[in-house]
């Protein structure tokens, strides 16, 4: 999910300071904790909506039963090595579900939708890169267009550190080979029309 800095206060907060501050706000506004203060997060356009609800419920119903496997987002954070708790668009994790938390631990593959704007981008394409790769169960972290079709994903094997990046062709698919499944462009982008 792509988001838009808003200075809260100066003083560098604490996860648990987030998550209290959280539960008392009346105002609409979602934010995200990119581990030092909280940050608004822009709204997200239809196309951006759609294409985020279209990954989860291709993913529902592609995701092997047997593996345990359950595809989240938007509003459930997971949590970064730097302490940020970012909320994606759709991601998977097969970790053990305990109800009473708030971020899932060990995600596996992370889709980001892109929204319009240069900062929204920046965040997504760069500041994200670095603090999905810091955590060791994410294999596989996509960048989605929401302006036209297009796809980026990066990759890599388990115990590796660093991504390595895959780019796409407009009609996909969009192999994910951690649950032998694939996602073609079509079912990503059902429903979405470009100008």
């Amino acid at each position: 999910m792509t988001v838009v800095a808003r200075r809260i206060d100066p003083e560098v907060w604490t996860k648990e300071r987030f998550l209290a501050w959280t539960d008392t706000r009346t105002d609409d506004v979602r934010y995200e904790f990119d581990g030092f203060r909280p940050v608004a997060m822009a709204p997200a356009t239809l196309a951006h909506n759609d294409i985020g609800r279209n990954i989860r419920d291709q993913l529902r119903g592609k995701l092997p039963k047997d593996m345990g496997c359950r595809p989240y987002g938007p509003q459930q954070p997971i949590e970064t090595v730097g302490g940020a708790l970012r909320e994606p668009d759709a991601f998977v994790a097969c970790s053990e579900r305990h109800p009473r938390s708030v971020a899932i631990s060990a995600p596996i593959i992370v889709f980001e939708v892109l929204s319009p704007g240069r900062e929204n981008r920046r965040r997504d394409e760069e500041d994200k890169v670095d603090e999905y790769e810091s955590v060791p169960s994410i294999l596989r972290y996509v960048i989605v267009e929401s302006e036209s079709r297009g796809i980026r994903a990066l990759w890599r094997q388990p115990g590796e550190r660093q991504w390595r990046r895959e780019a796409f062709d407009s009609k996909g698919p969009l192999q994910i080979p951690e649950f032998g499944i694939s996602l073609t462009f079509d079912e990503i982008y059902e429903g979405i029309e470009f100008e």
